[in-house]
């Protein structure tokens, strides 16, 4: 086997194995610069794409954006779940904020169903317009947590401040599948 073919297939093997998803017919391509412009409503929500998917000038599949902004936010979601639970179990939690922290805690597994299908079917090119539906709904999933929480004398806690910022990465994503569903349908 000739060495340009094995660097070849051995690129491809790691490239699959680390996640990435390429090769999607009709996705838009773009840097990660551009496409965090292109996400972002304020300078905040830019700086929060760029720290998720880096400052690269070069184009790359927009569906590699959405992958990462995805699996990244199931990571974040997981710690915020183990916090909410933190909270609802501590004996000296306020029996409100206990009582959210639990809701919190279903509307972090709604949001995490959400998302892992979609994190499984785009490796596949498998993309339809209801990634932006469920992405959204994932969203509003985290923030109705952040409200409650707002609501129930939970915003000085350090778990608000997670949720708040789970939040704005829930609608980066939702920005980002924007940006790579119209091209492909």
């Amino acid at each position: 086997m000739s060495v340009a073919l094995t660097l070849s297939l051995l690129l491809t093997a790691a490239s699959l194995l680390a996640g990435g998803v390429d090769g999607c017919d009709g996705v838009p391509r773009m840097s990660a610069v551009d496409a965090c412009k292109q996400a972002s409503t304020a300078d905040v929500m830019r700086q929060l794409c760029v720290r998720e998917l880096g400052a690269s000038p070069e184009p790359e599949e927009v569906t590699g954006f959405v992958a990462s902004a995805m699996r990244a936010n199931r990571e974040a979601y997981g710690v915020s779940y183990d916090a909410a639970e933190k909270v609802r179990v501590d004996p000296s939690s306020p029996a409100g904020l206990a009582t959210v922290s639990g809701y919190c805690e279903g509307k972090y597994d709604t949001a995490q169903e959400l998302m892992t299908g979609w994190i499984d079917r785009l490796p596949g090119c498998d993309i339809t317009a209801d990634i932006r539906v469920d992405l959204a709904s994932a969203a509003a999933a985290v923030d109705e947590c952040a409200t409650l929480l707002l609501q129930n004398g939970g915003e000085h806690t350090a778990l608000y401040q997670m949720v708040l910022l789970d939040r704005d990465r829930a609608v980066l994503a939702v920005r980002l599948a924007i940006l790579l569903v119209p091209n492909k349908l």
